[in-house]
């Protein structure tokens, strides 16, 4: 069930978007600008802008601020907000992302700060009024504030509500209009705060090579390269706070950024945020929250706190120490502290692999039912946790076929699960499976599948059965997603992935009446006392 602040948060949205259908499509930049500021000063509107209006007036100032640029980005086009990734931080993260700033020494009466992504002033305005409830001076506080911005209304809209939170005019430019990557670094700030854009980069769109410190050349995401920038904007010593995607924390194509931040500071913290489909406008996405201090490499030996940041209050965090070899996965901890289950899939019995056929690419290849060497395709689709994966067709009715060479391992002739490799934002779960039908292999002898799958076999079907019942437990999926921030799942990932051991699931699917959900938590509390038993 969602909170109140999640309802009111999604009601002023859907007023926002049906007040945005009514304001004139060929307003200038400025224009536009202009018209979304005048909703904070009580100018009277009427229809759907007003209903809009009257839901934000009774907001604190940095809530009617933050809907103020929402409803801006609202009016550009879908394509411009993907572009220019104009999805605002809410004011409780940005409170949040200030507070563990200033815990790590962050010192708001003299220290100066950046946001190269400055677009609704969400950080700088956050951080105004915190600098001014310090005691500090409005001339003082302008020149410690600097900022970033690509789109000019937006850089207008931010200059314009810094101002509205000190309460006077301000004759310095704080937010400059400007491509932030073509801006040259001056390593001149006390902290570099930013909720950088992303998406994918093509290497001609940069302009230099600095990516190539922290990015594989197939795979150039914009906040990867943001967050090398943002520590060649950073002081010595100087703290680093950015809101980015989960992914970078578990992807196999993220390695070279962990190894980069890990070689170029000490991380100080690594937040999680609560509610993927509540932390930005139009997109789910799982975000976290890095702090780090940058100087000298990270030093494994030192504790890195795991904040969970949300709407509701924070509890004290957990502090692990990442893994010795930079490259690999920054898990979250789990909320039991040191329990483990202490079983991979290999315990039982079961191995793990990637979907076969490449259907874009390798059309030429599909078939009909009776075609030499032609094999049942399984697509992703077909996958439906609860129930026997049978082969359908990708469109229409029937099944899809495939040829291929009957001594192919792509060929799955026996007891078999099928996972979905990539979820959608719509799914509750992250992994989804499916035992395949026995009579699949008995009729076909044997299927291929598609390579957004991932296929886990094993010689045992009774075996094969409880890991399919294990891994669609929510218990299972939050373990997963402590490891893993990105959508699509990693092979290497879930192979390694900690469950609990095979026999104490089993006792407990059987005391609790093969309930799986109830099982599996049960079986993740004794597996520590059992451990030694199971491997002895």
């Amino acid at each position: 069930m969602l909170g109140e602040e999640q309802q009111r948060g999604r009601q002023i949205l859907a007023l926002a978007r049906a007040a945005s259908g009514e304001v004139d499509n060929n307003l200038s930049v400025d224009a536009r600008a202009a018209f979304c500021l005048s909703l904070l000063d009580g100018v009277p509107h009427t229809g759907r802008i007003g209903l809009f209006t009257s839901s934000i007036e009774p907001l604190a100032v940095e809530e009617r601020h933050y809907w103020t640029g929402v409803f801006y980005t609202l009016l550009l086009s879908a394509e411009t907000r993907r572009t220019q990734a104009t999805y605002f931080t809410p004011p409780y993260l940005a409170n949040a992302v200030l507070d563990l700033a200033i815990g790590a020494g962050f010192n708001l009466a003299q220290h100066d700060v950046l946001d190269p992504a400055a677009g609704g002033a969400a950080f700088l305005s956050t951080i105004a009024a915190r600098m001014q409830q310090a005691g500090l001076e409005a001339d003082d506080i302008v020149y410690r504030l600097n900022g970033i911005e690509i789109d000019p209304g937006l850089a207008a809209i931010s200059r314009s509500l810094i101002q509205r939170r000190l309460g006077e005019t301000v004759a310095r430019e704080m937010i400059v209009t400007a491509d932030a990557l073509r801006v040259k670094p001056l390593a001149a700030y006390n902290l570099v705060v930013a909720n950088p854009p992303y998406g994918r980069l093509h290497v001609d769109e940069l302009p230099d090579d600095n990516w190539k410190a922290i990015a594989h050349s197939g795979h150039i995401n914009k906040y990867a390269v943001f967050t090398e920038y943002c520590f060649r904007m950073a002081k010595p010593n100087a703290l680093l706070a950015l809101v980015i995607p989960s992914s970078f924390r578990a992807g196999p194509l993220y390695d070279r950024m962990r190894s980069y931040i890990r070689s170029n500071g000490q991380v100080v913290a690594l937040g999680s945020v609560d509610g993927r489909k509540d932390v930005f406008v139009d997109v789910a996405q799982d975000v976290s929250v890095l702090l780090v201090r940058k100087g000298a490499s990270h030093k494994t030996s030192v504790p890195v706190s795991f904040p969970v940041l949300g709407l509701g209050e924070i509890e004290e965090p957990q502090r692990r120490r990442l893994p010795a070899d930079a490259t690999r996965p920054w898990p979250t901890p789990a909320p039991d502290g040191e329990v483990l289950g202490g079983a991979t899939l290999a315990d039982y019995g079961i191995t793990v692999r990637a979907g076969y056929f490449v259907w874009n690419r390798e059309q030429h290849r599909m078939a009909e039912e009776g075609d030499p060497n032609a094999y049942p395709l399984m697509w992703a689709k077909n996958v439906k946790a609860g129930k026997l994966c049978r082969p359908a067709a990708k469109k229409g009715t029937g099944i899809d076929f495939v040829t291929v060479d009957p001594t192919s391992s792509a060929i799955v002739r026996g007891p078999a699960i099928v996972m979905q490799r990539t979820t959608n934002t719509k799914q509750p779960r992250r992994l989804i499976c499916s035992r395949v039908a026995p009579a699949v292999s008995k009729k076909w002898n044997g299927f291929i599948t598609e390579n957004h799958t991932i296929i886990l076999t094993g010689a045992d079907p009774a075996r094969l059965k409880l890991v399919e019942a294990l891994l669609n437990t929510a218990a299972v999926d939050a373990r997963y997603r402590r490891v893993s921030g990105t959508a699509s799942i990693s092979v290497t990932l879930l192979r390694e992935l900690d469950l609990p051991l095979p026999n104490a699931f089993a006792e407990a699917m059987a005391s609790h009446g093969d309930d799986a959900e109830i099982a599996a938590v049960a079986a993740y509390g004794s597996g520590a006392k059992t451990r030694t038993t199971e491997h002895a």
